[in-house]
């Protein structure tokens, strides 16, 4: 400006408006020396003085500076400053930082300053990846900031959270302690049934309750199937299994559509049985088009029953298959292969999509697929689980998918049988994991089942005769008392030391794929199935007197 004819050259002075004296000082003195400093809550004013003088090094200096020094209670501040000069890069990254540091911004004091659309903005984006717990946490810490003129937005803000997909364990706390939720009888309806829903408890009456829910393990010592009811811990026997699944080295998988049981065979022949029919016999129905090894990865999605890659690996099964098989029609169709080696994947359903724990082909990966049977299209959802899953078994649970067991452990790049008791809860939604309480026994190749807000883990590996629940509520497990005789598993296993002439022995999951010796069987698979009875079915006597009662281990 000294250099044009000016009123600031006639005058020799520059006068300076609304700046910060000590920072004016500071950028004249860079002028001479190249160097500036100053304290990290006076970058705002320096940046507002060194933009008037065009000094773009010191600008560019502090703005680097404010970023590397973002936090919680600094980037609300950093913000306001780029919107004010114009960084919209600095801008960009502060509002990426918000996102990514929600939970813990959510708690911060500036974050009670925001205006309602800012925070409807941020709960609704999709680039917030964070549980809907977190969510509801912010709403409730917005509110209360200034409750008397934001308690009038509770109920639209509340609507942004998928109330089903919050845990049970902080729905619970919700309803007793937040008095935004406590003190109004249609918020806490809500919340309330929330709870039910997401413990499968359907609406009913006492004059309506006609069915009940069971499990039916297919027990290898009578040759029955034998029936479990929760509701009195009680077992009775029910139909036979056939002549062929009671072979020696006869593995299958099972599952159920509607009042129909289907056990899939290792060599693709599959029986059908109307379990509520006690005098019902297997029914032979159309073979599996594919090998899907010796237990076919089974899941069931709208009355279809879809089998997806294979239980072991060998030369004779195809362990990138996928088909469909309509009971109505009694036909199988070929879906297109999965991308990835599915050896002994969990499976489970959510929102009418298949969900997929990671296979294996010479080392475990960890990865959950995830498989839209409509478009027939398969995705990675996530690839960094905690641990290593093959053999795990999956259950969906209203708005979370629980991963139970399966094998950990490798020897020369092989799985070598070592089970493991982990619990862990994903939300496929935000693809958070949660560490649950673990199993009290070790466990793979095993069923799980989702019965009135209990999970049951089913028998498993190896000669893993048990039962035990899940309480969903409380986050604790309990043992099951079985009667004396049941055995759950279905593969006959030589003694230990005794080398199998089963040519299935070499390609169990637990062992790898070693064709060029015998091996032992140390595999023992176990089938189960969730049901559905009628209260006139299976009148018969309990399998064993007296009714069993709930033995509870200590952890």
């Amino acid at each position: 400006m000294f250099a044009h004819d000016t009123k600031e050259k006639q005058s020799g002075i520059c006068e300076m408006k609304e700046v910060d004296a000590f920072c004016v000082k500071k950028c004249v003195d860079y002028m001479y020396s190249c160097e500036i400093a100053a304290p990290f809550e006076k970058l705002g004013d320096l940046l507002h003085v060194a933009t008037l003088l065009q000094l773009d090094e010191v600008c560019g200096g502090i703005v680097e500076l404010l970023e590397t020094n973002l936090s919680p209670e600094s980037v609300f501040g950093t913000r306001k400053i780029s919107k004010m000069f114009n960084q919209t890069n600095l801008e960009e990254i502060c509002n990426q930082f918000i996102l990514d540091k929600f939970e813990e911004i959510s708690k911060v004091n500036d974050f009670g300053f925001l205006g309602k659309k800012e925070v409807v903005n941020m709960i609704k984006s999709e680039k917030l990846k964070v549980l809907e717990d977190v969510k509801l946490n912010a709403v409730f810490n917005w509110i209360k900031f200034d409750s008397k003129s934001r308690k009038m937005f509770a109920d639209n803000l509340i609507g942004l959270v998928d109330l089903s997909k919050l845990s049970l364990g902080y729905r619970r706390h919700v309803i007793a302690n937040e008095d935004i939720v406590r003190k109004n009888a249609d918020r806490q309806f809500k919340f309330s049934m929330s709870v039910m829903d997401s413990m499968n408890i359907a609406p009913s009456s006492v004059v309506e309750s006609t069915t009940k829910e069971g499990i039916a393990i297919f027990d290898k010592n009578s040759g029955f199937l034998q029936c479990y009811n929760p509701e009195n811990n009680s077992w009775v026997q029910m139909q036979e299994m056939n002549k062929d699944m009671r072979k020696k080295y006869s593995g299958f998988s099972s599952v159920t559509v509607d009042d129909s049981i289907y056990v899939l065979m290792h060599n693709k022949a599959v029986y059908g049985l109307k379990y509520n029919d006690e005098d019902a016999t297997w029914e032979k129905m159309a073979d599996m088009l594919e090998n899907h090894g010796y237990s076919p990865p089974a899941v069931v999605l709208n009355d279809n029953i879809y089998v997806i890659g294979s239980s072991d690996l060998s030369l004779y099964n195809d362990i990138t298959a996928v088909e469909k098989y309509d009971p109505n029609s009694n036909i199988w169709t070929r879906l297109n292969n999965t991308s990835h080696i599915l050896k002994a994947p969990g499976l489970t359903v959510f929102q009418n999509k298949i969900y997929c724990s990671s296979g294996m082909s010479d080392m475990l990966s960890g990865e959950v697929y995830q498989f839209d049977p409509e478009a027939d299209i398969w995705k990675t959802l996530y690839s960094e689980l905690y641990n290593l899953y093959l053999d795990v078994a999956l259950v969906t649970v209203g708005g979370n998918i629980y991963f139970l067991g399966g094998l950990h452990d490798f020897i020369d790049g092989l799985p070598d049988c070592e089970s493991n008791n982990t619990f862990q809860r994903f939300d496929p939604i935000s693809t958070h994991w949660h560490d649950l309480s673990p199993m009290l026994n070790d466990r793979h190749s095993f069923h799980a089942h989702a019965i009135q807000g209990f999970i049951y883990a089913v028998g498993g590996c190896c000669s893993r005769d048990d039962l035990e629940r899940y309480n969903i509520a409380k986050d604790e497990w309990e043992v099951i008392k079985i009667p004396d005789g049941m055995k759950f598993i279905i593969q006959d296993s030589p003694n230990d030391g005794e080398e199998s002439s089963n040519p299935l022995a070499h390609n169990h999951p637990c062992m790898g794929f070693e064709p060029a010796y015998p091996r032992r069987v140390i595999r023992d698979a176990v089938a189960s199935v969730f049901l559905t009875l009628s209260p006139l079915s299976h009148t018969a006597a309990p399998f064993n007197e007296p009714l069993y009662k709930v033995l509870t281990y200590n952890k």
